[in-house]
């Protein structure tokens, strides 16, 4: 479903409604989507349902059932823009089927991608994640004005995540470390052969499954290199 992080972050976040499936920090606001969610109530995000016979299945039997590996891969530079907003932000990603409200508190970030998708991240992990367009480091005093989008380009990680494709036949729900709950390949949005599930590489050099998000299969290959991914369709491959 997210994000660019599209990761979800630890940590405190937005709250959500429900019981709609929720869209990805990785990949929605926030996603995950970058980072999203527990109950400090500063985003709200609603979603659309799974898509009409799809196999559901929760993350943990998902990958029990060995259809698919965790391949090594590594965040590629791009560009996103990204504001503070004033006041409280509302708006709808095609991208996610789903509309997310983020709330004027001084430390919420709305990010953009290349196709318009949005999501939100905390003023701390933009920091650390992204540096301004000519590459220099980013600080709290460039977002001490408002509303005003900025260009900002990722830090890239070579071999620092893995991730799994999930084909469009199947919707896997993720909780993330943060309580949000997840899903792949929503109806009502584009998501190219299937989204997948990241996460970050652990210290033994394995995944790292405490924090899991999904990410949409549309901008993935645009985010994440992709040329470990045994089912790589011709042409997708960056990195």
């Amino acid at each position: 479903m997210g994000g660019a992080q599209n990761e979800s972050p630890k940590g405190q976040g937005p709250s959500f409604r429900s019981p709609s499936p929720l869209c990805l920090p990785s990949i929605c606001w926030p996603v995950p989507r970058q980072e999203s969610p527990t109950s400090s109530g500063t985003a709200e995000f609603s979603s659309a349902n799974d898509a009409p016979g799809q196999l559901s299945l929760t993350f943990e039997e998902y990958v029990g059932q060995g259809d698919q590996d965790w391949f090594l891969t590594g965040k590629l530079p791009y560009t996103v823009s990204a504001m503070m907003p004033s006041r409280e932000t509302s708006s709808h990603n095609d991208l996610e089927a789903c509309d997310c409200t983020v709330a004027n508190d001084g430390v919420t970030v709305i990010l953009k991608g290349g196709l318009n998708e949005m999501w939100a991240s905390k003023l701390p992990k933009v920091i650390s994640t992204y540096t301004k367009a000519d590459g220099s480091a980013l600080g709290e005093t460039d977002f001490a004005d408002k509303d005003v989008w900025a260009s900002l380009v990722t830090i890239a990680e070579q071999d620092a995540y893995f991730a799994m494709h999930a084909p469009l036949d199947v919707s896997v729900t993720v909780t993330t470390a943060a309580g949000a709950e997840l899903h792949t390949n929503l109806a009502d949005a584009p998501h190219g052969d299937g989204d997948f599930l990241v996460c970050r590489k652990g210290a033994d050099g394995k995944p790292d499954l405490s924090d899991v998000w999904v990410l949409n299969g549309v901008v993935f290959p645009e985010y994440y290199d992709t040329h470990r991914w045994a089912n790589n369709p011709e042409g997708a491959t960056r990195g």
